[in-house]
């Protein structure tokens, strides 16, 4: 199958000197919901934000099909990114939110209207058009930044840590309907988390990162069971 994203070779240096990214290698087939997995400071936000464009490689390539994306700007990706605080307008109402993309895009009234109204719908957010953001829980909240970012029709979809603003017991929820809903779409989904349980349940293909690099890649229980390094089997709390 032809892969929807390759990196190749992605090294990334801060200004300082000090190694963010050294030798990324990646193949992601479309329809792949990928978990980056790490602790604090080993890359994972770093990578996500150089495949949305954001940071751009000292080294390396980046293609999304048959395209060289590696110096391509963010907003001509088709690339969808949800970050951890969702970055809701909070002057803006739900529906204005979730049209903010499609109106950027050029979309005609009536095209946002129908594509707002599936989103909703897609979301479980049927009647929340006309609230204002601070009318709504963590959760809701959560939903809407979804409908935002899904309603342009991406080609591949970030989440940068999306459930960590929410207490626990909710989190285990929203997990579960965020998967169902992003499996659903078959869309190509990168999910970032320093929880062992959020990326297993995110992804059918992990990575596990550490300063910088990609320790191991594979599904969970190739991970858990088959850790390559002491540091993964500790890590992952493997006996």
């Amino acid at each position: 199958m032809e892969s929807d994203l390759v990196l190749e070779q992605i090294d990334r240096v801060f200004t300082d000197g000090s190694l963010a990214l050294k030798n990324i290698n990646l193949r992601l087939p479309r329809g792949t919901s990928l978990s980056i997995l790490g602790p604090s400071g080993s890359g994972k936000t770093t990578l996500l934000r150089i495949i949305a464009g954001l940071e751009t490689p000292d080294s390396g390539k980046i293609l999304f099909g048959k395209n060289d994306i590696t110096h391509c700007s963010p907003h001509k990706r088709n690339f969808g990114l949800m970050f951890q605080d969702f970055a809701l307008f909070p002057h803006m109402n739900v529906f204005n939110n979730i049209a903010f993309g499609l109106k950027m895009k050029g979309m005609k009234r009536s095209g946002i209207k129908a594509r707002v109204k599936e989103m909703l719908t897609l979301t479980g957010l049927e009647n929340f058009e006309s609230r204002q953001i601070h009318e709504l829980s963590g959760g809701e909240r959560q939903r809407v930044a979804l409908a935002r970012t899904l309603a342009p029709s991406p080609g591949l979809v970030m989440l940068d840590e999306p459930l960590s603003a929410l207490d626990r017991v909710l989190r285990k929820r929203l997990l579960a309907d965020l998967t169902h809903i992003l499996s659903r779409l078959n869309i190509t989904t990168i999910f970032v988390t320093h929880d062992h349980t959020e990326a297993f349940a995110a992804g059918n293909l992990l990575i596990v990162m550490n300063q910088g690099k990609i320790v191991q890649q594979g599904t969970r229980n190739q991970l858990v069971n088959a850790p390559e390094t002491q540091w993964l089997k500790d890590f992952l709390s493997v006996s």
